[in-house]
């Protein structure tokens, strides 16, 4: 499950654990300088369920020094997993030299990825687009592999260069070519919609893992159905559209802080309703409110005068 700002959060990371017990679950982005300055709202962004692993935080930063002690400061607390954001591509990070920024400044993520080496003992990755401003097979090649020597543990690669944000396909065809070119496990990333996507990315390009972002907050159950598929040929899964929304919003409004429930809930909301055939009407309602019951009440009276809306069937025979 891929590590997406103001959408990984534990509730939803509850609800994909679950239906799998198998999928690796990302934290939130979070900011290296924030946490080593000791940031108050990064605690809640910090925080791990008990079934959470495996689990790994996601950081975002641009300096060594600081990417370095944050990485000290996140196994101190238990970390077995630490992914480097170079794939984020808004406008905000650019300009801080972060993120997908990253791409085009090659020695200052020598820099970055050796020191975290140094100070992290775990599992240390690295998640990048496919360029900055236009995919490049030669440099992304390149790269790739000083990111193996430096000593990172596996590569996610997200198949669409920073500026193209989420427009165009994803071209897994670079995929294949990291596959092909690098020693430690390549994950391939980038529409996947449904868990045919999944099976049939896995199988063209023969990359180790498959990493699903939004599709996976609006059906938190995608990672079980393809599990299934990949391992045993088949799935079938009764789903509850209600009490999976009911339970996720309810343990966001448990577990964060509430000046956190209003957005969370929205986010999480944005992509979920898209389940629905009048989604851009519940959401707009929804929109309108800031508690979490009121969110919930929506969607119940709403699946209360839509009832044939309220349960999902996914069946797939070998």
């Amino acid at each position: 499950m891929a590590p997406m700002a103001e959408l990984s959060t534990p509730a939803l990371r509850g609800c994909v654990r679950g239906f799998s017990r198998e999928t690796v679950l990302f934290s939130e982005m979070l900011s290296a300088s924030a946490l080593v300055g000791s940031a108050q709202h990064n605690e809640p962004l910090m925080q791990k369920n008990e079934m959470d692993e495996p689990f790994v935080y996601q950081l975002l930063g641009g300096e060594p020094d600081v990417m370095s002690r944050a990485c000290s400061m996140l196994e101190e607390i238990g970390a077995k997993g630490i992914d480097i954001n170079m794939g984020c591509s808004a406008p905000d990070i650019i300009k801080r030299v972060q993120g997908a920024r990253l791409l085009k400044e090659p020695d200052l993520v020598r820099h970055i990825i050796r020191q975290c080496r140094r100070s992290f003992s775990g599992t240390l990755s690295v998640k990048i687009r496919s360029g900055f401003e236009s995919s490049d097979e030669a440099f992304l090649s390149n790269f790739a592999l000083m990111l193996e020597g430096e000593g990172v543990d596996f590569i996610t690669l997200h198949g669409r260069h920073a500026k193209l944000s989420f427009r165009r396909k994803a071209d897994w065809n670079l995929v294949k070519l990291l596959k092909g070119k690098l020693s430690i496990p390549v994950i391939g990333n980038g529409d996947i919609l449904k868990p045919e996507d999944a099976a049939a990315r896995l199988s063209e390009t023969g990359c180790d893992g498959i990493m699903i972002g939004r599709e996976g907050v609006k059906s938190p159950w995608i990672f079980a159905l393809a599990e299934g598929l990949i391992n045993k040929g088949s799935y079938s899964l009764r789903v509850d559209l209600l009490h999976v929304f009911s339970g996720v919003m309810k343990d966001l409004e448990k577990n964060l802080p509430q000046h956190l429930h209003k957005s969370r809930g929205h986010r999480f909301c944005f992509y979920y309703c898209k389940n629905f055939v009048f989604a851009h009407d519940i959401f707009k309602k929804i929109r309108n409110v800031d508690r979490i019951n009121d969110m919930i009440d929506i969607l119940d009276e709403y699946l209360y005068r839509n009832p044939h809306e309220r349960v999902k069937i996914f069946h797939q025979e070998k």
